[in-house]
Formats: C-alpha cells, sequence, structure tokens
C-alpha cells in the first residue's frame, strides 16, 4: 500500500509539472513536455534553457556581487560649501628647544653621564632621563637599566619653556588676542607643545580610563553648538567651540610671531634644524606630529594657505554595514580612551593597546591606563618596534598572534571627515627693521630670533566629496529583473506562477481529495490528441 501511495503521488507531481510547463509563461518551458514533439527536440529545449538559466545566474551572482562588496561611491557634491561651515583647523606648535638652558644642559649633562658623573636618582639624571625620550638622536643606549619611568612627564612639565617665552604675538581674524588663552599645553611626541582650537580633555578623553596623575590636554573649553557629524547648529553665529572663521585670506585667519632664545639652543638634543615644528589637526584629533608636521624656521616668515578636504556621507547609506560604506558614524564604534571616533585616534589607540601588550608599558605620549607604567629608555626600542609591527601588519606582512587585535585595530574613516591640506609659501623675515614701529610688541627680543606664522583658509569655499550609494536594492531588482527577462522572459507574474503551483495549486487539491469530492471516473474521448486536466487526471484511479 505504501508502495502504491508513492507512486500514486509522484504521478500526481508529475501531472502538475506538465501542466505548469504548458501554462507558464517562461521562455522554453512549453517546448520541453508535449507528446507530439519527439525526444531530441525535448532534449535540445532542455539543454537551452539549462545554458540560458546558468548564464542568467552566473550574471546575476556577479550583480549581487558587486552590490555587496561595493555598494558605495564617492564623488564630488553638486554644490559649493562656505567656509564657515567647518571648525578652523587646530594648530599645534612645538618649539625645537625643548627644555630652557636653566633647567638642564642636555650635551653637558650627556657626557657627565658617560663618564660616569651624574649620581643616580639625582634631579640632574632624572631630568636627562626625561629628555632623551623626546630627543631626535638615540642617545639612550647609555642607561642600561631603566626600564620604567613613571616621573617622565613630570620633569617634562616642569622644565617646557614657557609660553609667554615662545609668543610674541597673537591674532586671531584680524584682532590681537591673549596669547594664553588661545594656545594651551599639550603633551605630544615631540615633546610638550602648545594647541589652538582643540577640543577639551573632558570632549575628547575618557579620563575615567586614563591616569590621572598628570593632563594630556589643558584646554578647558567645552563643545558648544557643533557635532563633526552635523556640522554647526542652524543660527548659531556667536559662542560657537571649536572656532571657526567667516572668510578666507589673511583677515580671517591665525597670526602669531615666535621666538626661540638662542641661549636655549641645544643641538645635541635636536638637530641642526632650529625653530618650531607645526602640524594642523582637526579639532576632535588627539595631535601626534610624528605622522605629519611641517617646519618653521627661524627668522623666517611662513604663510600656509589651508585647502580643506571634506568626505561627507548621505542618509542613503546609513542602513549599510560599516563595512561596506567603509567608514563609521560617531555612535558606532565605541573606543576605550577617546570620547569622539576618528581614524587617527582609532589607530592611536590601536597602537597603544598593541605596545602593552608587545612591551608591558607605554610611551609616555600615548594613553596610559591607571595600571600601566611609562617605558623608560631601555625600553624606548621596543615600542620602537611595537610601531614597525603595526605598520607591517595594515600591509598584510605579518599576522597579530592575538587575534583580538584584529578586531579592536580596524580603523575605518569617520563618516564625515575633515582633513587639512596645506600649501606653505616662506621668505625671510627681517623682523629686526619692524623694532621702532612695534616696540610694544618686540620689547624682549635680545637674544632671540623670531618667526612668523600665518595661517588662514584659500578660498572661501569647497566642494565636498559625498559617499553615496552606487548599487540600492532597487538597482539591483531591475538589474536582476533585466537579466531573467533578457535569457528566461520571467517576470514578477512568472514568479507568482511558481509560487502558485508549489503551494496554492497543489493544497487545493489535497483540500478536495480530503473532502472526499466525487471525481470523473469516465474521460471524454479527446480531440486532436488534446491532453486531460490535472485535475481529471489527479483522481483518475
Amino acid at each position: 500500500m505504501y508502495g502504491e501511495k508513492s507512486s500514486d503521488w509522484w504521478n500526481r507531481c508529475k501531472l502538475l509539472v506538465r501542466e505548469f510547463c504548458r501554462e507558464s509563461s517562461i521562455h522554453g518551458c512549453k517546448y520541453i513536455v508535449g507528446a507530439n514533439r519527439a525526444l531530441i527536440e525535448k532534449t535540445w529545449w532542455l539543454i537551452v534553457s539549462g545554458i540560458s538559466l546558468y548564464g542568467c545566474g552566473s550574471l546575476i551572482h556577479n550583480v549581487y556581487e558587486k552590490w555587496q562588496s561595493d555598494p558605495v561611491i564617492v564623488s564630488f557634491a553638486s554644490k559649493q560649501v562656505p567656509i564657515f561651515k567647518i571648525p578652523f583647523p587646530s594648530v599645534t606648535i612645538c618649539p625645537e628647544n625643548k627644555v630652557k638652558m636653566t633647567h638642564i644642559n642636555i650635551s653637558q649633562s650627556y657626557y657627565d653621564a658617560i663618564e660616569g658623573n651624574l649620581t643616580e636618582r639625582s634631579d640632574p639624571e632624572r631630568k636627562l632621563l626625561a629628555m632623551l625620550q623626546v630627543c631626535d638622536f638615540m642617545m639612550y643606549e647609555i642607561i642600561k637599566n631603566e626600564t620604567y619611568d613613571d616621573e617622565c612627564i613630570k620633569w617634562l612639565q616642569r622644565m617646557k619653556t614657557p609660553l609667554d617665552e615662545i609668543f610674541i604675538t597673537c591674532q586671531w581674524r584680524s584682532e590681537d588676542v591673549n596669547c594664553t588663552e588661545k594656545f594651551r599645553p599639550t603633551l605630544t611626541a615631540k615633546g610638550m607643545c602648545y594647541t589652538f582650537n582643540s577640543l577639551s580633555a573632558e570632549d575628547m578623553l575618557r579620563t575615567s580610563e586614563l591616569n590621572t596623575e598628570y593632563q594630556y590636554l589643558a584646554e578647558t573649553r567645552r563643545i558648544t553648538n557643533w557635532t563633526l557629524d552635523r556640522g554647526y547648529s542652524l543660527g548659531s553665529t556667536q559662542g560657537v567651540y571649536p572656532q571657526r572663521v567667516l572668510g578666507a585670506g589673511v583677515g580671517g585667519g591665525l597670526h602669531v610671531l615666535i621666538k626661540a632664545n638662542i641661549s636655549d639652543m641645544d643641538y645635541q638634543c635636536s638637530n641642526t634644524f632650529q625653530g618650531f615644528r607645526v602640524m594642523l589637526h582637526t579639532p576632535i584629533e588627539y595631535p601626534e606630529l610624528n605622522l605629519r608636521s611641517f617646519r618653521v624656521p627661524l627668522d623666517q616668515e611662513v604663510v600656509v594657505s589651508v585647502i580643506p578636504e571634506v568626505v561627507e556621507t548621505s542618509a542613503e547609506v546609513k542602513d549599510y554595514s560599516p563595512e561596506g560604506r567603509q567608514c563609521y558614524y560617531a555612535n558606532e564604534r565605541h573606543l576605550r580612551f577617546f570620547r569622539v571616533y576618528s581614524l587617527e585616534n582609532c589607530q592611536m589607540e590601536c597602537l597603544t593597546n598593541y605596545t602593552i601588550e608587545r612591551c608591558g608599558c607605554v610611551k609616555y605620549s600615548m594613553p596610559r591606563p591607571p595600571d600601566v607604567r611609562i617605558c623608560g629608555l631601555t625600553k624606548v626600542k621596543c615600542y620602537q618596534r611595537a610601531v614597525v609591527e603595526m605598520l607591517k601588519s595594515k600591509a598584510n606582512m605579518v599576522k597579530f598572534e592575538n587575534p583580538r587585535f584584529k578586531d579592536s585595530c580596524n580603523c575605518l574613516a569617520s563618516c564625515t571627515t575633515i582633513q587639512y591640506n596645506v600649501e606653505l609659501s616662506q621668505s625671510n623675515f627681517n623682523w629686526h627693521k619692524l623694532l621702532p614701529a612695534t616696540k610694544r610688541f618686540l620689547q624682549d627680543v635680545e637674544g632671540t630670533q623670531v618667526s612668523s606664522l600665518l595661517v588662514m583658509f584659500r578660498t572661501e569655499g569647497f566642494i565636498p566629496v559625498v559617499r553615496r550609494e552606487l548599487y540600492g536594492t532597487t538597482d539591483l531588482l531591475a538589474n536582476a529583473g533585466g537579466l531573467l527577462g533578457l535569457f528566461m522572459g520571467i517576470s514578477i507574474l512568472s514568479l507568482v506562477e511558481i509560487l502558485y503551483y508549489c503551494s496554492i495549486k497543489p493544497l487545493v487539491l489535497w483540500w478536495k481529495e480530503l473532502n472526499k469530492v466525487e471525481t470523473v471516473k469516465q474521460v471524454t474521448p479527446f480531440v486532436g490528441g488534446a491532453k486531460p486536466s490535472v485535475v481529471g487526471m489527479f483522481y483518475m484511479k
């Protein structure tokens, strides 16, 4: 009985398939069935239909892969955006004279250390140990037993050149301003520097995750009426921070006169270059001068023309995954040490975590958790190797043994990105000839060399780059539908037919049989070779 029931259902399924092929709008199906066609004809049409179906499926698979891998395109916007829509860049200035000679003579202390004249753990030795971490030349090899140096930053902050001994005058948007109010101390890889228009530590850093023995950023002004993704609030003209300019050119920028005391110059620590190192960066970015910066020589006037490069993301792309759109929104990626996500902050955090894993300590300028120590001079080579290994991992030249770094270091760009490209021009600055006319500005310049730095936007506006949807769901359906129609003649109704013969038709027949509907037991002779209907054959015993 079981065999008879199986055979009976198999025959019924075949009848359903035959009726579908005769009635379907899909090209080629009706040629595969039919008693009036020879086997070679059916075989021919079966092969042709199979090849057509395979080609259609392959092309649809290619379209789907492209939709998955490259759904976003980056193109220029159609309208220019005024310059006041974005913040003025943060300007970090680092003197090459990293310490005053009255605190320590690095060259003399270095020679004393070589000859063994420095007393262990004395102030001169502690000062030298701190300064050797920021010197450009590798002089730390004279110290063999300094694994950790937790007091390094304390000494760097004590010995830094005071702000009023670096800045002579400051002008912001053509108005004289107090340099002490505009520039605040910042801990960087080049020692203690001074930053203009940066975020406060409370807005940029997660201070609860960091050591509280010292400040990374001395800025106290909080964010007002601005976010990275949305920009400045509509209608906010005054009371915004970070600061912005209303126009391009000299009148809408930052102009500072900076000086260096000749008596403080120490070529043993820096190098033959004397002057200042400057970095322009977004206010949300922690300055890393080892990555990009330019130099301002002494007795030179340097004009920096800023060309902003802004990348925005359209709202239609927000539904994609970060990997699909290749960017993170501000609330999508949590960083341990930073409140605001950016590619640079993510990379710094990644390097910090890897350095802790690799060396058991951090470089003095890295974010430092409360339970982690600062690397001493004997650990310098270790964190330098960590930097090289991180670069190799990005180029897929090495793989991390610890798999957790693969996820934590998956740093993508922010969905709203601001970069400040610069064009530099410089000339000799004959500041000595200005003395008679500017005595109130240049009063204490004896024994110093003065430089001029002007930072301004080059144009009144810019054309941003926008991430847009390249292949959306509509495009995918249109491409797939076009291929199905071209190869197979399949439309939406064709898909409905398949669904009908796979679900509703068998269900209706099953329901009729279940309720014992009377069936036609004798079939009228067919005329012209016509076939009986499926319903009639379905219940023939």
